[in-house]
């Protein structure tokens, strides 16, 4: 289905000398969040539009006889812009897979930076993917607690399951009910993410084109690059490929899993949560990731607490939900009083939060006294432990030294937009189960993966685009991760009809690498847009970078 087809004509946004969020106006009767408006004003008016395309159609479970519904054959794109009507022509557009139960919000803050910084002759846009997965969520409660701002309308929904402006939450979806998204692997995402990228006319892509990926979300990204699709490789229809924090690590390599170890599982899971149940098993029913401990409803509940901190920040709410999770993240017996900040701050900051693949440095508690511990995962963390405090937030930019995201940036990524947040709740088992054998890229047609299942990352070893890898918390800043990939490429040079045609992948135009180890595994998505700070510039060079590596004009999109 054509973007012009899928998305909203849009207006022009009023200007400002700062950029700033656009708070919606005074609420009334309450409608749904429109797909379509201005989410930043500034030297650059940011536009954002929620789109959802026709997808790939992804075969039945064939253990099960179950067929994805066709309107579950979808995939949704959250598009930022520069505020036109038409749209400017865009010099480049990056395209962001996200990684391990990440959702399109966990791009909304690097997004606005690329746009950001768009030049009059030089505008650049940033489409955030929601995979398949997310559309299977019920935001409904989130959506009117953002229209009319009040958290609690959303808590009443999920948590009391409580009628909410005519609907009533009908639960977390059941795996069984699921069976057909068994099939929802490597094969599916890689042809969802084409249909989006098909929305850039062919002549346009391979000039015009930035496929970034974030954690897991770099490895379908190299996936993506390799993968044959009727004949044409992945990476000749784009302009560039960005890691962050992420790579395959087995480039070149051998298949990692016999057919069989694939077949009944009992490798590890993702996130190292345990073993992965094979494909036998997610055909039978273990469809969708689910966090131990916690569950699918952690994610309205992180929601709901991001919504508290952004708009009653200093307030101090009682939720029992909210506390099972603070107890269960914070290796609690019983929550200390806090304001709604040091909640959603406590939360997911790096030094108290366990779960790495979620967490930011967004500053510090303040209050009562905070004492180390031994955390399930091995690494020593923080806790509040005065029962008497009452617990406050000190922002990231008033700590010493000077951290790297604020919260509001954070919070916005949980619960702004229509139908949006910065999780996947019902994250796929199948996909990485099916990254993990096809991640040499260099598979042949007669190989199990390729020959049983369809998996046709065949050209990992001719990719002749520019590659760029940032290494952050998850890679512990080292840049020598990417060697592998390096060493696959290194005898490609930049192809023709690229702007740095022939470059050799000894120069850094051609294979470029970032070290931050000061930052999170999510500060390069969601820091704070400070010059000179290391998120920054970071953002600086991702724009460059893209700008580098696209031939001057633009390409008219709908």
């Amino acid at each position: 289905m054509p973007l012009l087809l899928a998305s909203l004509l849009a207006s022009c946004g009023s200007s400002g000398d700062e950029a700033a969020p656009v708070a919606p106006a005074t609420p009334g009767p309450y409608q749904p969040p429109a797909a379509s408006r201005v989410v930043e004003q500034g030297a650059v008016n940011i536009r954002r539009e929620v789109i959802e395309l026709d997808g790939f159609q992804a075969p039945p479970n064939p253990q099960k006889n179950q067929a994805t519904p066709p309107g579950q054959q979808r995939v949704r794109v959250v598009r930022y812009r520069v505020d036109a009507s038409p749209p400017r022509p865009a010099r480049a557009v990056v395209v962001m897979m996200p990684g391990f139960l990440g959702g399109a919000g966990s791009f909304d803050a690097v997004a606005r930076a690329l746009v950001r910084r768009s030049t009059e002759d030089a505008p650049l846009e940033a489409w955030a993917i929601d995979r398949r997965s997310n559309l299977l969520e019920d935001h409904h409660g989130l959506d009117v607690a953002e229209h009319f701002q009040d958290a609690e309308r959303a808590a009443a929904y999920y948590n009391d399951e409580q009628e909410i402006e005519g609907k009533t939450f009908g639960g977390f979806l059941p795996q069984q009910s699921l069976l057909h998204a068994s099939e929802w692997g490597l094969e599916t995402t890689l042809g969802d993410l084409r249909r989006v990228i098909e929305q850039v006319p062919q002549p346009e892509r391979r000039g015009r084109v930035v496929l970034l990926g974030h954690s897991l979300g770099a490895s379908i990204a190299e996936a993506y690059a390799s993968w044959d699709f009727d004949g044409t490789p992945g990476y000749q229809e784009l302009a560039s490929l960005v890691l962050v924090d992420g790579v395959s690590g087995n480039e070149g390599g051998p298949i990692q899993q016999t057919q069989a170890e694939y077949e009944e599982g009992g490798g590890p899971a993702p996130g190292g949560f345990g073993s992965a149940p094979g494909l036998q098993g997610i055909r039978a029913g273990s469809v969708y990731f689910s966090l131990p401990l916690l569950g699918t409803q952690v994610y309205p509940v992180a929601s709901i607490v991001a919504m508290r901190s952004a708009w009653k920040p200093a307030e101090i709410s009682e939720d029992g939900e909210r506390d099972r999770l603070l107890k269960t993240l914070l290796a609690l017996k019983e929550v200390p009083r806090m304001t709604n900040r040091a909640a959603f701050g406590l939360a997911f900051d790096a030094r108290t939060n366990a779960l790495s693949f979620a967490a930011v440095n967004c500053g510090e508690a303040s209050g009562g006294a905070m004492t180390e511990y031994d955390s399930l995962f091995g690494v020593r963390l923080l806790q509040p432990s005065d029962p008497t405090a009452t617990y406050d937030w000190v922002n990231f930019d008033s700590t010493t030294p000077r951290e790297h995201t604020a919260l509001p940036e954070l919070a916005r990524s949980w619960h702004e937009g229509p139908g949006l947040d910065f999780a996947e709740w019902y994250f796929p088992q199948r996909l990485p189960a099916d990254m993990a054998v096809a991640s040499s890229l260099v598979l042949k047609p007669t190989d199990w993966p390729a020959a049983e299942y369809r998996m046709r990352a065949y050209h990992g070893a001719s990719m002749d685009l520019p590659i760029l890898g940032h290494a952050a918390g998850l890679m512990g800043g080292e840049e020598g991760r990417f060697d592998r990939l390096r060493e696959l490429v290194s005898g490609v040079p930049i192809g023709a009809d690229r702007p740095r045609a022939g470059e050799p992948r000894s120069s850094d135009r051609a294979f470029a690498t970032i070290g931050a180890p000061e930052l999170s595994h999510i500060d390069p998505l969601l820091g704070a847009d400070v010059p000179g700070s290391a998120v920054g510039a970071w953002y600086d060079r991702l724009a460059s970078w893209a700008l580098e590596h696209s031939p001057p004009g633009g390409v008219a999109l709908p």
